[in-house]
């Protein structure tokens, strides 16, 4: 035989205790119930600008990692142009050694090569300076824009 007293207290226990862990419902007034909607409302504002910040940031971001990219490219170009230029003028310095009659021959080809290279130096250098310069314009422009729009964003 089954006791039935048993299973009617364990019921009425286990109904009763769940009661006992529901949230009270608590009639808060009403200007504090505004204060909260207001603070919500100020919270879901501030998190949609700080979204809005980070995703022009992201943009700002990629735009000069694309400007980057175009510039590695450009000066990987430049030295390879710089390097082919270097080679050919030591073959025809070198060329030009082995028609040489004397030794007088030599140092003028010799002094003629190193002019030449020095002033191939002097222009390579400027042609640097150029593609720095360019580089860094480049590399500005999104974050100058970017710095404007948040300037007239405040204004």
């Amino acid at each position: 035989m089954r006791d039935t007293t048993t299973n009617v207290g364990m019921n009425a226990a286990t109904k009763s205790s769940g009661r006992q862990f529901e949230m009270p419902k608590i009639e808060f007034p009403a200007n504090l119930r505004e204060l909260a909607e207001e603070a919500m409302a100020q919270a879901r504002e501030n998190y949609e600008r700080i979204e809005t910040a980070a995703n022009e940031m992201m943009s700002v971001l990629a735009s000069t990692q694309s400007a980057a990219a175009e510039s590695v490219v450009n000066y990987r170009a430049w030295l390879m142009k710089l390097a082919h230029g270097n080679v050919i003028a030591a073959f025809d310095f070198a060329q030009n050694l082995g028609t040489a009659k004397s030794a007088l021959d030599v140092i003028a080809l010799s002094s003629a090569h190193a002019r030449a290279r020095f002033n191939a130096l002097a222009a390579q250098t400027n042609e640097l300076t150029e593609l720095s310069h360019n580089f860094v314009r480049e590399m500005a422009e999104p974050v100058n824009a970017s710095i404007a729009n948040a300037r007239k964003g405040e204004v």
